[in-house]
């Protein structure tokens, strides 16, 4: 189950709010065959992490959660995670080796699917959470966040203070459809986010890649060209490096692209995380930046969303309880900013 993205972020009784997660979305189950930890594909993700082999996971228990690397400050960054391993089919690098390899990983537990093999997906989110809360998991390598009741733009005004990613909103009354996108879950960035195709790049050969092409899959399956995203100097010369094998001679976009000096197209086979300021009326992000590649990137995912309005009230909460929910739902705690 995944969240549509929200206009902007809003109070509501019919809503709890969780933090967003930066890193990579996963089931962890055990059977009478042992602990399983798997992707959005049902790819195994043990042997990439096998610091979580001994996730203490009841057996018969199904857990949806997230897997995350967290900074020195103790936040979570998916470019840490990215640069940890490489993709399950080959040898590409989904990011620059890095030096500190961050705190973690650490499977963060929201919600609970199956409980002693019995199926709790037709259960409303607040009885599947309390369920979760009374399996008490407490480990290095497992972590059950907090919620915030209610009110979700004071929840987002303390997660941006501590530069985290954005927060979920969730229908209390919910049940949980595998699968499906809906607004059941909502999302609230801090700083727009959009999953995009790889479709090319603008390289300089001072610097390497300057810019990625961007594309959006369509209904019909081609890919849209969605405007270009900046790449940071110091990604350049890994990302030119790393997409290599990738080059083509040919544009994979269906609609057309401004040819210029540097470009390359790509054989579209991976998908990347941009942060954007707004997206134009023709379909192109407006201010786009490269984040990282996704390392559970598929192509399907990497649609255009209508953003979701939902009215909002007053808020209520105590002013303390967002940030006391930040700081009891991260693994290792946060610096203050």
């Amino acid at each position: 189950m995944r969240p549509r993205r929200a206009l902007r972020a809003f109070n509501s009784p019919e809503y709890l709010f969780e933090l967003k997660w930066d890193g990579i979305r996963a089931l962890a189950s055990r059977d009478e065959s042992g602990l399983r930890i798997t992707d959005r594909s049902g790819g195994d993700l043990l042997p990439l992490m096998p610091e979580l082999r001994d996730l203490p996971v009841p057996e018969g228990c199904v857990l949806d959660g997230e897997i995350v690397v967290c900074d020195s400050r103790g936040r979570p960054a998916y470019d840490l995670l990215a640069g940890r391993w490489l993709r399950p089919q080959g040898t590409l690098p989904l990011g620059p080796k890095v030096a500190k390899r961050g705190r973690g990983p650490v499977f963060v537990a929201f919600d609970l699917l199956y409980e002693s093999g019995r199926p709790l997906l037709g259960r409303v989110l607040t009885e599947r959470r309390a369920r979760l809360a009374a399996l008490d998991l407490r480990s290095a390598t497992i972590a059950v966040p907090e919620h915030l009741d209610d009110d979700g733009e004071p929840f987002l005004e303390v997660v941006a203070e501590y530069g985290l990613e954005g927060i979920v909103a969730k229908r209390r009354e919910g049940r949980y459809v595998p699968g499906a996108r809906t607004q059941e879950w909502l999302k609230c960035h801090v700083t727009p986010r959009a999953d995009v195709i790889v479709g090319g790049l603008v390289v300089d050969e001072r610097r390497g890649a300057r810019a990625v092409l961007c594309g959006f899959r369509d209904e019909d399956g081609a890919i849209a060209y969605a405007g270009e995203a900046f790449v940071p100097p110091y990604l350049g010369a890994w990302l030119d490096e790393a997409t290599r094998d990738f080059a083509s001679e040919s544009s994979p976009f269906s609609t057309p692209v401004g040819m210029r000096a540097g470009i390359r197209f790509l054989r579209p086979r991976l998908v990347a995380i941009v942060e954007f300021a707004a997206i134009e009326a023709d379909g192109e992000l407006r201010d786009a930046r490269f984040r990282t590649l996704r390392l559970d990137g598929r192509l399907d995912d990497a649609r255009r969303e209508d953003p979701v309005e939902v009215p909002s009230y007053p808020p209520h909460t105590n002013p303390d309880r967002p940030r006391l929910v930040v700081l009891a739902s991260l693994p290792f705690g946060i610096d203050t900013p």
